[in-house]
C-alpha cells in the first residue's frame, strides 16, 4: 500500500523504466540499473535456450523484459526491423543484439531464424506479424499468420468475428475521398491498425469523418465503426469498457483476471485502469465467456490476449482482441499478489508449463490513472500538487510525463499524451473511486493553455 514515501519521479527525461510511455535507451540500457536503484545481476541471461524479442520503443521496459526472461532464456533483442528507431546497442547487457536495419522482411526473418531460437515474444502490437513470419519457419509458439493479421488489422478482425457468429458494431474501412459507408451514426473513426486510442474521433457524420481524416496522416487507413452506447443509469466512476487478460494453451484460452476502465476522456482517450474489475458475477461470466468464444473465432492458439469487451444495453460487444499482454496490466496483477504475466509469456513461448492459473480476489484493488488534458488544450502551463498526490494512502507511485510549455496533442495516445501517472493499490473498489474521483483531484492542481 502506498504513504507518503510514494516513489515520485519526474519521467520526462528517459522513461526506460515507465511501461506507460516509449523508452529510449540514449546511453547503455545498464544505465538504467544505476539512475533507478535497481540492482540485478546483468549477465544477459540463463541457460541455452535463447528467445528473440521484437523490440521497439513501444514495448514494455528493458528491465521488465529481462527481469521476466533471465530465470528460464537468453534474449536476442531484434532492432531496426522498425524503420526510424534509436540506437539499441545498448541492449547488449542484457542479451544478445540483433540489428537488422534495412533488412527486408523476408531478409528479417532469414538472419533471425539462422541464430535458431527456441521462442519468439512480443510486448506490442507493432512486430506481431513479422514476428508470426519467424515462429512460422522454426515452429515455433506463436500466432500463425492467418491469427496475426486478424490481431493487428481491426477490419479483418471485425469480419472474422462477425462470420463467426459474434456480435461486433456495424463496421467500414473508410479514407480520404472515400467516407460514404451504411455505417450509421454516431460513430467512431480510429486508425485501422494501432492502439492506444490515437487519433481515435467521435463523428456524427459524412462530413465531420472527412473533417477528421484531413487532420490526419494521409497514408495511413481508417476504419469507421458504429459507436455502441453505455449503459443506463450506469456507475459514472467506472467505463461500461473491460477487459479480460487470457492465456492461451494449444488453442485452450485461462482467463486470469478483469480489469475495470475508468471513464474515458473526450473523445475516447483512456485515463486508467484498475484490477480486478467491480463488475457483478453475471456480467463477469458474460463478459469471460465472450472473450474465449472471440480467441476461437480468431484461431488463436498460443500464447497472452487483452481483449477489450463493451456492456451496452443489448450485452457485452468485443471491441478488440489484442495478441500480447495489455499496458499496464502486468504491474497490476502482480500487484494485488499475481503472477507475472511477462514471466508467463516468456514461459509459453519457450513451451514450458506455467503451472496452475491462480484465481484473483476482488481486494485489494490495484490501479494506474492518467491525467490527460481535454481536447482544447494545447501548452501545459504548469502542474502542482504532485507532492500532495504522493502522499495520499494507497499511492504508491506518482509519475509526471510532461513539463511545463510541453506543447498538448488531443491526437495522441494518452499512453503519449498523459501529464501525470499515479500507480496504487487499495483495499476495496469504494476506496478506489473516493481516493481517485475526490482525493486525487482535490490536490492535483493542472494547467493549460487552450486553442482554437
Amino acid at each position: 500500500m502506498g504513504d507518503a514515501r510514494a516513489n515520485l519521479h519526474n519521467m520526462q527525461g528517459d522513461r526506460l523504466d515507465e511501461p506507460s510511455a516509449p523508452h529510449r535507451v540514449d546511453r547503455t540500457a545498464s544505465d538504467e540499473c544505476w539512475r533507478h536503484g535497481v540492482s540485478i545481476d546483468v549477465t544477459g541471461g540463463t541457460g541455452a535456450r535463447r528467445l528473440a524479442v521484437f523490440y521497439d520503443q513501444h514495448s514494455e521496459s528493458v528491465l521488465h523484459i529481462y527481469q521476466a526472461a533471465r530465470p528460464w532464456c537468453r534474449i536476442l533483442w531484434i532492432v531496426g526491423w522498425l524503420p526510424g528507431e534509436p540506437d539499441y546497442r545498448g541492449l547488449s547487457r542484457f542479451g544478445d543484439v540483433v540489428d537488422v536495419s534495412g533488412a527486408s522482411e523476408a531478409e528479417v526473418v532469414r538472419r533471425v531464424a539462422a541464430l535458431q531460437p527456441e521462442g519468439v515474444v512480443v510486448f506490442d502490437d507493432l512486430p506481431i506479424r513479422i514476428a508470426a513470419l519467424l515462429a512460422e519457419k522454426l515452429g515455433l509458439r506463436f500466432h500463425d499468420s492467418r491469427s496475426a493479421r486478424l490481431l493487428t488489422d481491426k477490419v479483418a478482425q471485425r469480419a472474422a468475428l462477425r462470420d463467426a457468429g459474434v456480435p461486433v458494431p456495424a463496421f467500414a474501412p473508410v479514407g480520404r475521398g472515400d467516407v460514404n459507408t451504411a455505417v450509421p451514426f454516431p460513430a467512431v473513426l480510429k486508425p485501422r491498425r494501432g492502439a492506444g486510442s490515437r487519433d481515435t474521433f467521435a463523428v456524427a457524420s459524412a462530413s465531420e469523418v472527412a473533417a477528421a481524416l484531413d487532420v490526419c496522416d494521409p497514408s495511413e487507413e481508417f476504419v469507421l465503426e458504429q459507436w455502441l452506447p453505455d449503459r443506463p443509469g450506469g456507475d459514472r466512476c467506472t467505463s461500461d469498457v473491460v477487459s479480460v487478460e487470457s492465456i492461451v494453451r494449444d488453442g485452450d484460452t485461462v482467463h486470469v483476471a478483469l480489469t475495470g476502465r475508468f471513464p474515458f476522456a473526450p473523445p475516447f482517450r483512456e485515463t486508467g485502469s484498475f484490477l480486478s474489475c467491480d463488475l457483478e458475477a453475471d456480467e463477469r461470466s458474460e463478459v469471460t465467456e465472450l472473450a474465449a468464444i472471440a480467441s476461437r473465432a480468431l484461431g488463436l492458439r498460443h500464447g497472452v490476449l487483452h481483449t477489450e469487451i463493451k456492456l451496452t444495453p443489448s450485452g457485452a460487444r468485443v471491441i478488440e482482441v489484442n495478441g500480447r499482454l495489455g499496458g499496464g496490466i502486468g504491474q497490476m496483477i502482480e500487484r494485488v499478489g499475481g503472477p507475472s504475466l511477462r514471466s508467463w509469456a516468456v514461459q509459453l513461448a519457450l513451451g514450458l508449463d506455467v503451472g496452475e492459473i491462480p484465481t484473483l480476489g476482488s481486494s485489494p484493488v490495484a490501479f494506474f490513472r492518467w491525467i490527460v488534458p481535454p481536447p482544447s488544450a494545447r501548452r501545459l502551463l504548469s502542474v502542482a500538487g504532485v507532492e500532495e498526490v504522493a502522499a495520499l494512502p494507497g499511492v504508491d507511485a506518482v509519475r509526471v510525463n510532461l513539463r511545463a510549455g510541453d506543447s498538448l496533442d488531443p491526437r495522441h495516445s494518452s499512453q503519449v499524451g498523459h501529464v501525470v501517472r499515479i500507480d496504487g493499490c487499495v483495499n476495496s473498489h469504494e476506496e478506489l473511486y473516493r481516493l481517485v474521483h475526490e482525493q486525487i483531484s482535490s490536490v492535483l492542481r493542472v494547467e493549460w493553455e487552450s486553442g482554437g
